[in-house]
């Protein structure tokens, strides 16, 4: 194989490297939006566990009150009842008001009671949940600085890659150099084997001339189809 296609062979490798770590970096990219994303949804999770433990709380607090207030009512139209003159009627209902509270603080009592323990019952739970939150919140952000990590040493991979390529590009002859990057832009990959007698690029025959003067190597030798590249190589 000649110089100058030695280079160019070189040339491609590194442009091949390149397109695998921008290739990698990608995925990298896209794995990193999903950790984020579970990590969001993780948190958002944890915060409607909380606030649905935040209701519970408040909703038996609440009974409670309401069993305290019932309970002042009963106490206040009883000293009414005991300690003031009233009209027949407003002690008839106040009489009344004392029946019903009594019949219904009994109800809100249970009520209370039992959205206590739920209370404390979720309290327990809640404990539980949030340490497992933490355990699961703790290895995606270990994953995602592990994964962050794998980025920047890609990312200086590739620059690496890229100061090389430069290097080696400088190295190539000025208008095979160009005729490379023409093809790089149009069909991808400049520099190809011939693979059973035919182009490695467009997979179409070769004449048996460009064949010859392929496995000669004096010279550096195009397909005749589209243009590329070519090389021998030993099977």
């Amino acid at each position: 194989m000649n110089e100058p296609l030695q280079r160019l062979v070189a040339l491609a490798d590194t442009d091949r490297l390149i397109r695998l770590t921008e290739g990698r970096l990608s995925e990298l990219h896209g794995e990193e939006a999903g950790l984020q994303a579970r990590v969001a949804q993780l948190d958002q999770e944890m915060k409607a566990r909380q606030e649905s433990h935040r209701r519970l709380r408040a909703e038996a607090l609440a009974r409670m009150n309401e069993v305290d207030a019932t309970d002042e009512k009963i106490r206040t139209y009883q000293r009414k009842l005991e300690q003031e003159i009233l009209p027949y009627k407003e002690m008839e209902y106040l009489r009344d008001q004392v029946v019903l509270l009594k019949s219904r603080i009994d109800g809100l009592a249970e009520e209370a009671l039992l959205l206590s323990d739920q209370v404390e019952q979720d309290a327990e739970k809640l404990k539980e949940d949030e340490a497992a939150f933490r355990q699961r919140r703790q290895a995606l952000e270990e994953e995602l600085q592990a994964l962050l990590h794998h980025r920047a040493a890609l990312a200086q991979e590739k620059e690496g890659l890229l100061a090389q390529r430069a290097a080696q590009a400088q190295l190539v002859p000025p208008h095979l150099l160009q005729q490379y990057e023409r093809l790089r832009r149009t069909v991808g990959s400049p520099v190809v084997p011939v693979q059973g007698g035919a182009c490695g690029g467009c997979h179409l025959r070769l004449a048996e001339a460009t064949l010859t003067r392929v496995k000669e190597g004096r010279e550096v030798v195009t397909c005749e189809n589209c243009s590329r590249f070519l090389y021998w190589r030993a099977p």
